[in-house]
């Protein structure tokens, strides 16, 4: 019997006093700048699965354009990488009728991080693609009213 995963590291972030005068706007705007500056090309390796999953710009445009805004959401963005690495598989879901037909399904992922020295839950969904592409999107569980 294989052993159950546990999540090792618990990433932690703040919301600094950055993203509490944002607006939704600066805040999308914010996301998808980090990550196209930051973060987009690089593979990062899941602990659970062993997948590579490739952080790129269309996953933090979705993660900036779809769905609620919200500082927290803007702030985890800084530690994607370490959020993917160990977050937890919890299932997987078929790929929509409305999906491209590169469209396999999607993995869906829970992780844990302190904001703000708070511990939340975070829900990742990974888009799975045919050729090896997946495109990533993120929730704080513990959502906060959107600005």
């Amino acid at each position: 019997m294989d052993k159950k995963y546990i999540q090792k590291v618990i990433p932690s972030v703040k919301t600094q006093d950055l993203f509490s005068n944002m607006s939704g706007k600066e805040l999308r705007k914010y996301i998808i700048n980090y990550v196209k500056t930051e973060l987009a090309g690089q593979n990062i390796v899941n602990e659970d699965t062993k997948l590579t999953i490739k952080i790129t710009v269309t996953g933090g445009r979705k993660t900036a354009m779809g769905g609620a805004i919200y500082k927290k959401k803007s702030a985890v963005i800084q530690i994607l990488p370490k959020l993917i690495q160990y977050a937890m598989l919890n299932n997987f879901g078929n790929r929509k009728e409305k999906d491209s037909e590169v469209v396999i399904g999607y993995l869906n992922f829970k992780v844990k991080c302190n904001i703000d020295e708070k511990l939340e839950h975070i829900r990742i969904t990974v888009q799975m693609q045919k050729g090896g592409y997946f495109y990533y999107n993120l929730e704080i569980n513990k959502i906060e009213f959107a600005v």
